[in-house]
């Protein structure tokens, strides 16, 4: 049986509690939030005709990933890197906490969205089509007037083709998945998609061997490609992980990689902003 008294000393003993509590370090009561470990960071990307891909036995590859595992090597981070298609990849990284998602075109409409660790790729974009398909000097208008275009859902060559007044289902598709584009204008089902202007020789024979013999026909925008990484994320872990990328890049990691498969310009470009970052963050 409880004794009766503790039911006339309760009262007195909340206000203790109370007063307690209200005199406690600061310090002392965030302990228990500090201790506890941080959410792994969520790694996710897009499959992608050179960058990331997935093999038989559902480990991702290519070369984007690639130079994601070797930042993560110089971090000890263990995060394994999903794959999904680029419109639920990026819903998530918007909507979600400590998620990183790549490669992401850094943009004025999703500046404030993330926070940025790059650049990963430099490159201009251009609207291509199958030489013949497409008058080599056809005005914007020409271009909305008689053809159409596909480009992948929720990329921001999206926004930028809207804003050229391209109008989506009447001359413009959304794809759910990078490279179905390519199979729309195999089948005739667009006209026109967006590419990035330096084509190496052996992209170039690649497309060739796939079927494609593309030409430019209107220039969309100059590109710059980065890890995006949610708004919660800390900001040390951003630092971390630009740190993380400087060196892989100044180390010759990065040329490695990308060599062959794009520009000798954009590597050269990316290595300058690595060492302006590398003194600007005071990387050791």
């Amino acid at each position: 049986m409880i004794n009766r008294y503790f039911f006339i000393l309760l009262p007195q003993l909340l206000v203790i509690t109370l007063i307690m509590l209200a005199f406690a370090p600061a310090d002392a009561l965030a302990a228990d939030t500090e201790s506890k470990p941080q959410t792994a960071l969520r790694i996710i990307t897009e499959p992608s005709g050179r960058g990331r891909l997935k093999d038989k036995y559902g480990q991702v590859y290519g070369m984007s990933t690639e130079l994601v595992k070797a930042i993560q090597q110089q971090l000890g981070d263990t995060a394994k890197i999903e794959i999904l298609p680029w419109a639920r990849a990026y819903a998530i990284a918007v909507s979600s906490d400590n998620v990183m998602v790549y490669d992401t075109i850094r943009s004025a409409e999703r500046e404030n969205k993330f926070k940025w660790v790059g650049p990963i790729k430099l490159y201009a974009v251009n609207l291509y089509a199958q030489r013949g398909t497409v008058a080599e000097n056809a005005s914007l208008a020409d271009l909305l007037d008689k053809h159409v275009v596909c480009e992948t859902r929720n990329t921001s060559i999206v926004n930028e083709l809207l804003s050229l007044g391209f109008v989506i289902d009447k001359n413009l598709i959304l794809s759910l998945q990078a490279g179905d584009c390519y199979k729309m204008l195999q089948i005739g089902r667009a006209d026109l998609l967006a590419m990035h202007s330096d084509i190496t020789p052996k992209r170039l024979a690649e497309l060739q061997n796939a079927g494609f013999d593309l030409q430019p026909v209107f220039p969309l925008k100059n590109i710059e490609m980065y890890l995006a990484f949610s708004k919660t994320v800390d900001d040390k872990v951003i630092r971390d992980w630009q740190c993380a990328l400087n060196k892989v890049v100044l180390d010759g990691g990065f040329r490695r990689l990308y060599q062959g498969e794009y520009a000798d310009s954009m590597i050269a470009d990316i290595e300058n902003r690595a060492v302006q970052s590398q003194q600007q963050l005071a990387c050791h």
